[in-house]
């Protein structure tokens, strides 16, 4: 990842690399499943991607509870503070 970019912009570009959603479509207030319809497959190789890239652990139980892009960087930002 590149030091220039937000955490957000990082985000954008998984989401974008896994689900194919172009990353400029992806916004915060977006919703994974019924706006950006990433299936639960997308939604698991997100979260595994996420976690490699910010050594944050997102474990499957968590992700019932990240319903938009700003969850998933939320979620980010809590683990980072925690670790």
């Amino acid at each position: 990842m590149s030091q220039n970019k937000t955490l957000f912009e990082s985000v954008a570009d998984i989401v974008e690399e896994i689900s194919g959603v172009p990353a400029d479509q992806v916004t915060p207030e977006k919703r994974l499943v019924d706006d950006l319809e990433i299936d639960s497959l997308a939604l698991i190789e997100i979260a595994v991607a996420v976690g490699e890239a910010f050594q944050v652990d997102l474990p499957d139980e968590d992700l019932k509870e990240l319903h938009t892009v700003q969850d998933v960087v939320s979620r980010i930002e809590t683990a980072t503070i925690d670790a």
